[in-house]
């Protein structure tokens, strides 16, 4: 004959089951929850990544064309430097060339040089200071490089 259970003792497995399936409940919704934030984090991480790199192929591409030409440093502001560049150097990136804004701006125009005035030319070159600006912009991210130019120029300093 089996042996009978009191009567307080009735349901009480079904209960913690019930407890414990709740507690694993709750931790499977929170443990979902922080790893669909995590997935978005670093979804944000990388596209700020990519645009900052694209922001500095930006000021690449202008500094490039100091070598092939046109000379975007003339002595006066640049609102498109590759206006009238060759080739398309900003075409592999991931948004296209058209994401990338560049600017170059005349800071200072005709001043001193950063670098040793002890040499007879010294006083006949001056240095023109520019600031290039690239500014990519996304659906979900935007980076801005700037970075400092200087360029000699001869015969501009007075003696």
């Amino acid at each position: 004959m089996p042996a009978r259970q009191p009567l307080r003792e009735r349901g009480a497995a079904l209960a913690v089951a019930l407890i414990l399936l709740a507690v694993v409940t709750v931790l499977s919704i929170f443990g979902a929850a922080t790893g669909a934030l995590d997935l978005r984090v670093s979804g944000n991480m990388q596209a700020a990544s990519d645009s900052f790199r694209q922001a500095e192929a930006g000021v690449a591409a202008v500094m490039s064309l100091v070598a092939t030409g046109p000379d975007p440093f003339t002595g006066v502001d640049n609102a498109n430097p590759m206006q009238n560049a060759s080739g398309n150097r900003l075409g592999n990136l991931n948004d296209g060339a058209g994401s990338v804004a560049m600017n170059v701006v005349l800071q200072v125009k005709g001043g001193t040089c950063p670098r040793s005035r002890a040499g007879f030319s010294a006083d006949l070159i001056a240095c023109d200071h520019y600031r290039v600006e690239s500014t990519h912009t996304a659906a979900n991210s935007r980076s801005k490089v700037d970075e400092g130019v200087v360029k000699s120029v001869i015969g501009s300093a007075t003696l």
